[in-house]
């Protein structure tokens, strides 16, 4: 299988860790594409454009961190517990990281085009889902599952592209999350750069 990748991309992150977590690292190819260069091979696999993108061995294409997760983690027979609470976690951390992301794509635009509202907006809703999602986790069986590594990821994202951030006032919940998971090798190992 091969796996195209943006390493900045917190979407394509959380599929990489995954993969190193179940041990699927011998039968996952990565390949690095930014999906801004319209790579063809992306292109071909995902019209889409976006990253991360699993082509599996048969040709065919998955797309969507979400669904790769479910992809790569029934492959080693389901290791990771998923009921619909780790389900309501995941969907969080995904809206978390479309704010996160959609923020940064307006904050890099051209000056003269930047949009204060958007940005604003975007950052509300930021903090919105953190509280929430500060009161969500209470005490949680394990990290180990795709709900807390998608947090994770999100929350992680935010140091990267916004170090100025101050997420962790008042959510030590979160905060602690974030470092149950820097503390694994399959984090450090796909930390983001760029």
């Amino acid at each position: 299988m091969k796996l195209i990748i943006s390493i900045p991309s917190p979407y394509s992150r959380k599929c990489r860790v995954m993969v190193r977590e179940l041990g699927l690292g011998e039968r996952v190819e990565e390949a690095e594409s930014h999906p801004f260069d319209d790579d063809p091979e992306l292109l071909k696999a995902n019209p889409l454009g976006r990253v991360p993108c699993l082509i599996l061995d048969d040709g065919q294409a998955l797309t969507e961190s979400a669904v790769i997760a479910d992809y790569l983690c029934e492959q080693v027979g389901n290791p990771w517990p998923r009921d619909w609470n780790d389900r309501r976690l995941e969907a969080l951390g995904n809206g978390l990281l479309d704010l996160s992301v959609a923020r940064r794509v307006e904050m890099v635009r051209d000056e003269g085009i930047q949009s204060a509202y958007w940005i604003g907006r975007r950052e509300r809703g930021i903090m919105r889902a953190l509280d929430q999602l500060e009161a969500a986790i209470g005490t949680l069986a394990t990290t180990l599952a795709q709900g807390p590594l998608t947090l994770a990821v999100a929350l992680s994202y935010l140091d990267f592209r916004y170090p100025e951030s101050d997420w962790r006032s008042g959510r030590p919940r979160l905060a602690s999350l974030l470092e149950a998971w820097e503390e694994r090798l399959s984090f450090a190992q796909t930390r983001p750069v760029g």
